[in-house]
């Protein structure tokens, strides 16, 4: 008998069998909320691996997950699609509520970021904005919004019906503005900011004339959770599906845009660095 054959067939079909029973796993890259597996009796948890036929319970209907499959992408596992239980619990197989994640199709390019334009009105469009790192230095077009003493940025949003206005400090000779979140938000209750308005204000005259110039929604990231995030998706693209760093690259950005908003490239490029995620 040739045992090495054998055993060359065996390692074969195991790894068959193992990369297509990976195949049909999700990975776990994020989860919102509270979700328990009751069949490990444990909370849902980036990095973890599931099957489309494991039941989860949903601590409430906007527990969700953001999922991955070699096949078939991004999924998401929706706690709002969920069935409650005689015992009066939000519990569903994984393939009852998984849904395709809503890619934001306008940064869809893999690069968000001022560009030539340096146009405030485009870049803060009233979608969310995502804040990495402890600042965010922006070059301003000088031709329509020059900056001095006089003339500066400032931001106004309400929070818990409390109204506020801050100024947006300038930054250097290039008419260029830095947003520092923990200053410009310091003493506010983050979870109750719904929308910020960016205001240009020129004092030349005396009395302050603002111009609204554009808004956003601050998304303020648990740095520690979307790093185990990365991370995560970093290993599932490389393991399991062998991308290239440039694609790996991207594929991290893309998430970020996708699950969380926009944020501008170079500082995600900064911020994963100093993480040393890439």
């Amino acid at each position: 008998m040739n045992f090495k054959k054998i055993y060359l067939a065996f390692s074969v079909l195991f790894t068959l069998s193992f990369t297509s029973s990976f195949a049909q796993d999700w990975y776990v890259l994020h989860v919102s909320g509270n979700i328990t597996n009751p069949a490990t009796n444990s909370v849902l948890q980036t990095g973890d691996m599931i099957n489309e036929s494991t039941s989860l319970v949903f601590a409430d209907a906007s527990s969700k997950a953001i999922v991955i499959q070699k096949s078939k992408g991004k999924m998401l596992l929706d706690g709002s699609k969920s069935q409650k239980n005689a015992d009066g619990e939000f519990m569903s197989m994984v393939s009852q509520v998984l849904f395709p994640v809503q890619v934001n199709k306008q940064m869809s390019t893999r690069r968000v970021t001022f560009g030539n334009a340096n146009d405030i009105s485009k870049y803060f469009n009233g979608g969310s904005y995502v804040f990495m790192g402890d600042s965010v230095i922006l070059e301003v077009d000088k031709l329509r919004y020059p900056l001095d003493e006089e003339r500066k940025m400032a931001v106004r949003f309400t929070s818990n019906n409390e109204p506020y206005n801050r100024w947006v400090p300038n930054y250097g000779t290039e008419n260029q503005i830095i947003i520092e979140p923990t200053k410009l938000f310091d003493g506010v209750s983050l979870d109750s900011i719904d929308m910020v308005d960016v205001y240009y204000i020129n004092m030349q005259n005396g009395k302050p004339s603002p111009k609204h110039v554009g808004s956003f929604h601050p998304v303020f990231v648990d740095e520690t959770k979307l790093k185990q995030e990365l991370l995560s998706l970093k290993k599932f693209l490389v393991k399991y599906q062998d991308e290239k760093d440039q694609a790996v690259r991207e594929e991290l950005y893309q998430y970020v845009l996708d699950i969380y908003g926009k944020v501008d490239i170079e500082i995600f490029n900064q911020w994963t660095k100093e993480m040393e995620i890439i």
